[in-house]
């Protein structure tokens, strides 16, 4: 019996006696790390209702479980940013100059204009891009921003570098994560991306954005559908998969349901402040 195997029997295994149920509103999925050095491969993360945590309960296997905590995101920072109250990373972020684009610049206005909060800033963002840009498989050439938006395709690398091409121009701090979404087969994934299967990964390569938000930290986003949330189905990897890197699902919990909202799936925010309460732009602090 391989290690791996032996792993899988252990955390398949179900919870012990006595030990308190899942809360209904958490989604998770553990994953054994296949490759030479696999505590490299994957990335751990700490962020705002998505962990990646890392672990190797035998001693030998690693095992990284995403947790995906579905409780709704306080609703709580202004937009427009104020840039002084952000962190180095995002501000170095924000002040490293985008190529002029004209038409760019009138689109992220067009989208974020009245926009009451950064949450939903995001939100428009994601869901024009995941309704107005039709995924097509990766081509020989490189995506753009710029390449993207004037084809109206673009792969999970041109739309991702869409959005936060256009979160950025709104001064929405906004960067690129680079991992593999998972599959048991080809057939739970969409469209045409069902050709890039892999099972030596269990699922394909993919790319999403973080955004930071205040108050909150730097929270993902799929501009495939998935605004302010993720999946445990999405596993962040620090750069691209190194030769030899694998995976193999040991388990999943059921999905959780996500609200649609502006035709896309979010994350429920909490309201903490209604927008039409919200101060006026020269009232703000």
């Amino acid at each position: 019996m391989t290690p791996a195997l032996a792993l899988a029997l252990v955390l398949l295994s179900g919870p012990e006696r006595g030990a308190e149920p899942r809360p209904r509103n958490i989604e998770t999925a553990r994953y054994v790390v296949n490759g030479p050095e696999p505590w490299k491969a994957v990335r751990p993360v700490e962020g705002p209702g998505y962990r990646v945590v890392l672990s190797s309960p035998d001693g030998r296997a690693l095992v990284a479980t995403v947790e995906i905590d579905g409780s709704p995101l306080a609703d709580a920072a202004y937009y427009p940013v104020d840039s002084r109250t952000l962190p180095a990373e995002a501000r170095e972020l924000l002040a490293d100059p985008l190529p002029a684009d004209d038409e760019l610049e009138d689109l992220s206005r067009m989208l974020l204009r009245g926009a009451p909060t950064q949450l939903e800033a995001v939100e428009r963002v994601v869901a024009w891009v995941s309704q107005r840009i039709r995924y097509d498989l990766p081509g020989l050439l490189p995506e753009s921003a710029s390449s993207c938006h004037r084809s109206r395709r673009g792969s999970c690398v041109g739309r991702s570098l869409l959005a936060a091409d256009l979160l950025r121009r709104g001064g929405l701090p906004a960067r690129q994560v680079t991992g593999i979404l998972t599959a048991r087969d080809a057939s739970e994934l969409t469209g045409n991306s069902q050709e890039l299967f892999n099972d030596g990964i269990s699922g394909v390569r993919h790319r999403w954005i973080e955004v930071y938000v205040s108050g909150l930290g730097w929270v993902p986003s799929d501009p495939g559908g998935l605004a302010n949330t993720v999946t445990a189905r999405h596993l962040a990897l620090p750069g691209a998969p190194p030769d030899g890197f694998g995976l193999t699902i040991l388990s999943r919990s059921p999905v959780l349901v996500r609200r649609a909202h502006n035709g896309t799936l979010a994350r429920p925010r909490l309201r903490v402040v209604e927008a039409v309460d919200l101060p006026s732009r020269a009232d703000r602090p």
